[in-house]
C-alpha cells in the first residue's frame, strides 16, 4: 500500500515522502499513530507540507540529539549488583538497568537506545554506547561494582 507519510518514521522516510509499506503496517501502526494517510491524488499535493514540517522537526531533534549526546559523552554510571569474590554477577546488567541508571543520573534515554551486544556479566568499567537519534551515537561509562555485604 503507498503511503504519504506525515511524520518522520525511523527506518522508513522523511515526513512528505510517498512508500511503499506492508498493509498490516499501514493498518496497525502508522495509521493509528497519525504518521501517514493513503497516498491519494489530493493527500500527495499536500505533501510539500508536510515535508516542510518534517524537516524543521528534523533540524530540531537532530540539534537537541547533539547536545545530548555532547552531555552523555563522558558520564559515568555506577550500578551495584549481586556478585561472587571472583567479580562474576549472578545475574547480568541488561539494557533495562542502565537506561534506568542513566534516568537517575537526569537524561531521558529509552531502554532501546542502549547498544549492548551482550548483557554485561562481571564487575568492571564498560564502555556502553547510546542509540540518541538517527546516526547520532554518544559513549556512557557504566561501572559495575559487587554489592556491599553487611
Amino acid at each position: 500500500m503507498k503511503v504519504l507519510l506525515i511524520k518522520s518514521v525511523e527506518d522508513l522516510g522523511l515526513g512528505g515522502d510517498v512508500v511503499d509499506v506492508a498493509d498490516g503496517y499501514a493498518r496497525n501502526f502508522l495509521f493509528p499513530r497519525n504518521l501517514a494517510v493513503r497516498a491519494t491524488p489530493a493527500a500527495v499535493k499536500s505533501s510539500e507540507v508536510y515535508r516542510t514540517r518534517a524537516l524543521k522537526e528534523q533540524a530540531r531533534i537532530s540539534s537537541e540529539s547533539q547536545a545530548l549526546a555532547e552531555k552523555l559523552n563522558g558520564l559515568v554510571v555506577e550500578i551495584r549488583a549481586s556478585a561472587d569474590e571472583a567479580g562474576h554477577l549472578y545475574g547480568s546488567v541488561t539494557e533495562r538497568s542502565i537506561s534506568q541508571s542513566i534516568k537517575d543520573s537526569g537524561y531521558e534515554v529509552e531502554v532501546e537506545q542502549v547498544l549492548l551486544a551482550e548483557h554485561l556479566k562481571a564487575t568492571g568499567e564498560y564502555s556502553v554506547p547510546i542509540k540518541v537519534y538517527g546516526d547520532i551515537r554518544a559513549e556512557v561509562s557504566v561501572r559495575i561494582l559487587p554489592e556491599e555485604k553487611e
